[in-house]
């Protein structure tokens, strides 16, 4: 089984060790805003988040259902997961943002079910009717007509719906055009899985998002997840096909950080549009300059140079047809630079740091989300605006940049450049709110 991004996707974390009662409200026409309800139980990893609109959209309630009690309302393990109203509909899920790697696509999967039934109906109560399937196990694609033997109605059927998003950008707002949403499903009595959605993520985090929402204030509307998954989607690589051979080789044996290094590739045929990718330990390409080729003794010889800006591997690809033919691959270790001596007072003890790099135009609101998220007072991360100030210090350090794409320029290079070694993260956030959020999930 591919492996689960997710904190926490089967529900099986015992909620005394890191669970809480936060959720996220969605006030209808208004701002979304935090706090702790008594009677919800948010598992850990997650938030509770719910849509709110007197005498329209109410608060659930949130607990765990256990195995034990009843093993129906549970997919696999000991537990699932139960968010429910009484006389009320509601429009409520769970969310959790997941780091991953930015180009990669994403499958959420899920299982769900729902026990849906009204006052003064034929079997008022009983944990085994639902209105629509009955006693039966009942699925339908969102909105299709129920089945012709049914003993409910199509209004019955329909007022369960359970879906699956997620937010390729990280947001945590369900109701954001942002929000790539499966299909919708109508799942009673026993546990089917909800609709599966892909997206490609736009950037290191994204949030996938556990939907149901009710169209009829009945007296039980319980909804329960269970064996949530975010798995990469397997790239399917086209069979290989014959290529012509080269050569790839660094001129420099042990090349030393911040130096010049030179790549040659030879090849007996003639090549069109070649090119050579860099990438660094990192992952991230690094510029080449300095091309040159020529025919020496028969051969095609292409020449470059880049600069590595940090120790570790480098990896260098050579290829034609504009980098759709692989021709030649090589791999070289760069060494640190050598020591200059002198440069600041070095720490008293070794200690590893975590600074908050907040844009320089980030108002003291920014600076109260670090607060209120509990980093600080769990951790007492440095928290400021000055990238200098947060490259330096001791070896261990990292550092936390809240919106990065706000600081001209490239900010991960600029570490990667000037102070290498820095362990570098990504937080973006469009309010203080949904950074209260993010770091808490960090």
């Amino acid at each position: 089984m591919a492996d689960n991004y997710l904190r926490n996707g089967d529900f099986e974390a015992d909620w005394q060790e890191t669970g809480g009662h936060r959720c996220l409200i969605f006030p209808v026409g208004g701002a979304p805003y935090q706090t702790d309800v008594g009677n919800i139980f948010t598992p850990p990893g997650w938030i509770t988040w719910f849509k709110h609109q007197t005498g329209e959209w109410s608060q659930p309630e949130v607990r765990a259902a256990h195995a034990i009690n009843d093993p129906r309302r549970v997919q696999a393990g000991q537990h699932a997961m139960l968010l429910f109203t009484f006389y009320r509909k509601h429009d409520a899920g769970f969310l959790q943002p997941v780091r991953v790697t930015a180009g990669e696509r994403l499958k959420l999967t899920g299982w769900a079910h729902a026990w849906s039934n009204v006052q003064n109906g034929p079997h008022t109560d009983d944990p085994r009717w639902s209105e629509g399937p009955g006693y039966a196990a009942g699925y339908l694609a969102q909105g299709a007509p129920r089945p012709p033997d049914s003993p409910g109605s199509d209004s019955d059927w329909h007022n369960f719906t359970f879906w699956l998003g997620i937010d390729p950008r990280g947001g945590t707002d369900p109701f954001a055009a942002s929000v790539v949403w499966g299909p919708g499903a109508h799942i009673y009595n026993q546990h089917a899985q909800v609709p599966s959605v892909e997206a490609v993520a736009q950037g290191e985090v994204v949030t996938v998002f556990l939907r149901s929402a009710t169209m009829w204030p009945f007296k039980h509307s319980d909804a329960y997840w269970d064996s949530v998954c975010l798995t990469r989607v397997a790239v399917v690589e086209p069979p290989p096909t014959a290529e012509p051979e080269g050569v790839l080789v660094f001129e420099a044996l042990t090349p030393q950080a911040g130096s010049s290094v030179g790549v040659v590739a030879t090849s007996a045929v003639e090549l069109s549009d070649v090119v050579l990718r860099v990438r660094g330990p990192d992952g991230a390409q690094v510029t080449t300059t300095g091309f040159s080729s020529d025919v020496v003794g028969g051969q095609y010889v292409w020449r470059w140079t880049f600069v590595p800006n940090v120790p570790g591997e480098y990896t260098a690809v050579f290829s034609a047809e504009g980098g759709t033919q692989k021709i030649a691959r090589s791999r070289v270790s760069v060494a640190p630079p050598p020591a200059t001596g002198g440069g600041g007072v070095p720490p008293r003890v070794a200690y590893a740091r975590t600074y908050v790099l907040l844009p320089q135009d980030a108002g003291p609101e920014w600076v109260q989300a670090i607060l209120q998220s509990g980093k600080w007072t769990q951790h007492r991360w440095t928290i400021g605006g000055s990238a200098d100030d947060a490259g330096v210090g001791p070896q261990d350090r990292t550092v936390i940049a809240v919106n990065a794409a706000r600081w001209p320029g490239d900010l991960r290079g600029f570490f990667s450049q000037y102070y290498p070694g820095v362990r570098y993260i990504t937080v973006d956030a469009a309010t203080p709110n949904e950074l209260v959020v993010k770091l808490q999930l960090l």
